[in-house]
């Protein structure tokens, strides 16, 4: 497993980890027990733009209305792709409905003459619940304006309006409509990739083992995630009884804490209960399998050629992702891990401001383009035959 730490460089020393000592007091600061495992400037970001902002609305639609924007402030402005469209596709069939998903075109194709492209597919993160199709568009611009391949992003319906794993099935549905009608998207069915953050993330891996199920994995060359969540907090009352230790550690980290994730894995078992004609409880229970613990997966064999897997140190969810990340690599994968040393959950959104988070990008778009493009090998000069 090749494990790789970045920490900005040259940082100041200042105080409370980085931050100058504010002159009037913060209305939400930084926990003290974060606050010198956080990279200066991240504690500097937080003091300027989060610490005096309003609390976390207990609303999920009032998130749902900010959740795309929360970090605007610190997100590079997109890079230049070819073309951008929006159209719907099936999603779920057992909860009937279409999705809406975004196509970026790499620029270089000639006015009125389509190329076939490589796609990679984009989930975005927000704990099931919220979330939409702005969430990691400058991600996608960066990809598909650094990678000569198109970005598919798929916005998968939202829990508790529909039952967990409605954003699992979406996807997966709705790239298989997307692949079985690849000429009328312009792109080779044969080669893609699948990426995301937080839960997108972790849809990204789950349909690894999908696709390896349904006999697919010819079709993808690499998974690239991060900051995936694995376990089912509903087992744990307290972060004490969590076997990860980032768990516990970071109870109270910024942007992700504990209290956030039992905020929105309520609306995770709260779906079971939605309204749905001819659906029993029992089966929607059914339905979730193993997917509320991927690390339940019944089988990590002959996945993906290539997983990476980038973690945050100052994240709840950092140890569960490594231990899948170790599973992985157990059953014969080859796995990439990277932990960004001194970042919260969401750092990646950060990436006009945060060094961590332009490394991160520019991780993304290395590893979409050594999957989609792998290297030649060089010929080999071979001798002729004495004669």
């Amino acid at each position: 497993m090749n494990t790789h730490d970045v920490r900005m460089q040259g940082a100041p020393t200042l105080l409370h980890g980085g931050a100058k000592q504010p002159s009037v007091p913060l209305r939400n600061p930084l926990h003290p027990s974060v606050v010198d495992k956080l990279d200066p400037a991240f504690v500097k970001l937080y003091n300027d733009y989060i610490a005096n902002g309003p609390p976390w609305p207990t609303d999920i639609n009032l998130v749902r209305q900010n959740y795309s924007a929360l970090y605007s402030y610190a997100t590079a402005p997109p890079s230049g792709v070819g073309g951008i469209g929006e159209t719907s596709v099936p999603g779920w069939e057992k909860y009937p409905g279409e999705v809406n998903v975004r196509v970026y075109v790499p620029p270089g194709e000639e006015p009125g003459l389509r190329k076939v492209w490589p796609a990679h597919f984009n989930f975005h993160g927000g704990g099931w619940a919220v979330g939409d199709l702005e969430t990691d568009a400058h991600i996608c611009h960066h990809i598909c304006a650094s990678v000569p391949c198109c970005v598919i992003d798929i916005e998968y319906r939202h829990i508790p309006e529909y039952p967990f794993p409605v954003g699992i099935m979406d996807s997966l549905t709705a790239v298989a409509h997307i692949l079985a009608n690849h000429k009328t998207f312009s792109i080779d069915s044969t080669n893609i990739t699948f990426g995301g953050e937080s839960s997108g993330g972790t849809i990204a891996l789950i349909l690894n083992h999908l696709f390896r199920d349904g006999g697919f994995t010819d079709k993808l060359k690499g998974v690239i995630v991060a900051t995936p969540t694995i376990s089912d907090v509903r087992k744990y009352a307290t972060p004490d009884m969590s076997p990860w230790p980032s768990m516990k550690e970071f109870e109270f980290a910024p942007l992700l804490n504990w209290d956030k994730l039992k905020w929105f894995d309520t609306f995770k078992w709260m779906s079971l209960a939605s309204q749905n004609p001819g659906i029993k409880p029992k089966e929607q229970r059914r339905d979730m399998s193993w997917f509320a613990d991927a690390m339940n997966a019944p089988d990590f064999k002959n996945l993906a050629p290539v997983t990476y897997i980038a973690t945050a140190e100052v994240d709840p969810l950092r140890d569960e992702a490594e231990g899948y990340a170790k599973k992985v690599e157990e059953a014969g994968n080859k796995i990439i891990m990277k932990r960004f040393r001194g970042m919260p959950h969401h750092f990646m959104h950060m990436d006009r401001v945060l060094p961590q988070a332009r490394e991160y990008v520019q991780d993304v778009i290395f590893h979409v383009r050594q999957c989609l493009y792998p290297p030649q090998e060089p010929a080999t000069a071979t001798t002729p035959p004495d004669t």
